[in-house]
């Protein structure tokens, strides 16, 4: 009998465990996002290309919606050996390179393809070094998308209508500081705190993503979105350093390349969501304002040279490579 029920255990683990019993390696991704946001159309893409170009030997195992942490976290977890991979934006990783701030001056690229252009030149490589110094191997780029603003009060036609209005920034300053020279009161706070402090008012509103407003439904706390498309965010696909060490070399590149890969397909969703969800948002009752973008980038423009003091000749150098591959034509 005990012969039995030691069978019938051991079968049932088989089946919880799955795929992880034939596995070599497992590999943990993080995220603060839904489950179908485009992040997360990434990590899938990765999870599938991993998993079948290894044969199986790698299972990998996303989480979503914070459940192992909010941004900062993740990245210490990477930084101390605990987690795979996650990702941020180059601005918020200015905790550990404060040069990297600059990069999330408002209006400093004229739209997605330019970004696509700077990060797929030399200034992807010279970022990929300096997050290097700190704990973490950066594999790759994906979109976080052009941002723009949503809030609970009013509609949005130039920067005098955002003043006094309490909007919610990621902890990254030149990103804070943009929203500021644009006429708001930033404020900085956690992702997976914003819905409910839009909620109970202790912030008007926030900016974003199409995508994220959409997925993490703020329309139903906030009645305003306006097109500023103010700031576009890059995401750095970082692997733990420690850990990555301790992956074959073999391994190393079918990480590598599905990170690569993925990449497109990540970017393919976000564009596809720019398209199709400014007419959800609008069914769900938002107002949409297209500002004047001229306006908004005219008073963030004294930012560059802010941060060329802050920062010297590194800051100065990446402002003029994002320049030299802009197409105004």
């Amino acid at each position: 009998m005990k012969l039995k029920v030691l069978s019938v255990a051991l079968l049932a683990a088989t089946a919880m465990t799955g795929q992880s019993l034939a596995a070599e390696m497992v590999m943990k991704i993080g995220t603060v996002v839904s489950g179908d946001h485009p992040e997360n159309v990434g990590a899938r893409e990765i999870k599938r290309l991993v998993e079948e170009r290894s044969n199986g030997d790698i299972e990998v195992r996303v989480f979503t919606d914070s459940q192992l942490g909010n941004q900062r976290e993740m990245v210490e977890q990477l930084r101390s050996g605990t987690l795979e991979m996650t990702w941020v934006t180059t601005g918020f990783f200015g905790s550990w390179v404060p040069e990297m701030g600059a990069l999330e001056i408002g209006y400093l690229f004229k739209d997605r393809e330019h970004s696509f252009r700077a990060f797929g030149g030399e200034l992807g490589l010279e970022v990929a070094d300096k997050v290097g110094e700190h704990g973490v191997e950066l594999l790759g780029y994906f979109e976080a998308g052009m941002r723009h603003l949503t809030n609970s009060k009013a509609a949005i036609n130039g920067p005098d209508d955002l003043q006094g209005l309490k909007i919610r920034t990621p902890k990254s300053t030149y990103h804070l500081r943009t929203l500021e020279m644009m006429g708001a009161n930033a404020t900085p706070m956690a992702f997976n705190e914003l819905y409910t402090a839009m909620e109970q008012g202790v912030v008007d509103g926030q900016e974003n993503p199409l995508s994220n407003i959409y997925n993490a439904k703020f329309s139903e706390v906030n009645d305003h979105l306006a097109l500023t498309g103010h700031l576009h965010l890059t995401h750095m696909v970082l692997y733990s350093e420690q850990l990555w060490d301790q992956v074959k070399p073999e391994y190393q590149d079918i990480i590598r390349q599905a990170v690569l890969d993925a990449a497109v397909v990540q970017r393919e969703k976000v564009a596809s969501d720019d398209a199709s969800l400014l007419s959800e948002l609008e069914k769900e009752g938002m107002q949409v304002t297209r500002p004047d973008r001229d306006a908004f980038a005219a008073k963030v423009a004294p930012l560059r040279e802010d941060a060329i003091k802050e920062f010297g000749d590194g800051a100065k150098r990446w402002i003029e490579l994002i320049d030299s591959v802009r197409d105004d034509g």
